[in-house]
């Protein structure tokens, strides 16, 4: 059974950033929900990828490869 919900674009941006929604856990019905569910979902992993940081040291990596 599946349940047709309405979202507020910035409660979808908080529930990705909080990572306890994922954009491949529903589908959008229009075009223009998932362009924008596409920008929501890409601006939520630039911000993640921001506050990660890399313990590799760099001479490490430049061995491995």
């Amino acid at each position: 059974m599946t349940i047709q919900i309405e979202i507020d674009e910035e409660k979808l941006m908080h529930l990705f950033e909080q990572g306890v929604l994922c954009a491949s856990d529903f589908r959008c019905l229009n075009s223009e929900s998932k362009q924008q569910v596409s920008k929501l979902c890409l601006t939520s992993c630039s911000k993640r990828l921001k506050t990660i940081t890399c313990n590799i040291p760099i001479a490490m990596y430049k061995q491995a490869h």
